[in-house]
């Protein structure tokens, strides 16, 4: 089973993620010098170094998985998990998404207190609370135009802008785009 060693890319471009060999002893398998030091798990076989027994996500930007995943051989979509999304794939989407897809915590907090305010005032302030509805509903389409234009000059692709903001990169584009300059 040889093959070009698969890299998932995130959206942002920042993170690797690929599939690592996993020894008997827990440890990552090092590169095989015999095959030009490659680290192609499929190349930890046992033929020509020590035989890997299972697989971990990982990225470049150091992260490992801590489960592991059994390898089959002669089926790298099966080991590596992602046509499913499972597997060292699923952990290493988990992780991206962990560390870039998350709205800081701050904010999750800010939202939160004016979600409570606002439904404080609708018990003993409705009209008030209506009011702060529909400034909340003015505010945000003019915040979510300046963040877009600010991803794309950042050259954020119309698939990261529309899986960000939950719709698809046709959904994101048609109501955006008439708003940037690219």
């Amino acid at each position: 089973m040889k093959g070009v060693i698969v890299v998932w890319v995130d959206e942002t471009g920042r993170h690797e993620g690929m599939a690592v060999a996993v020894l008997a002893d827990g440890g990552e398998a090092p590169p095989v010098a015999a095959l030009g030091g490659s680290t192609a798990w499929w190349d930890s076989d046992g033929t020509v170094s020590e035989r890997a027994v299972a697989v971990k996500g990982a990225c470049g930007c150091g992260w490992r998985a801590s489960g592991t995943h059994p390898v089959v051989w002669g089926d790298i979509q099966a080991t590596e998990g992602e046509d499913a999304r499972t597997g060292p794939f699923a952990d290493w989407e988990y992780h991206v998404t962990t560390v870039e897809g998350l709205v800081p915590r701050d904010v999750e907090q800010m939202l939160a207190a004016l979600h409570a305010r606002i439904t404080e005032l609708s018990e003993t302030q409705p009209v008030m609370a209506l009011r702060t509805v529909a400034r909340l509903q003015d505010v945000a389409p003019a915040v979510a135009v300046g963040v877009v234009r600010a991803a794309r000059e950042a050259m954020v692709s119309w698939e990261a802008v529309g899986a960000a903001l939950g719709c698809t990169r046709q959904s994101a584009h048609e109501r955006f785009a008439r708003h940037m300059t690219d």
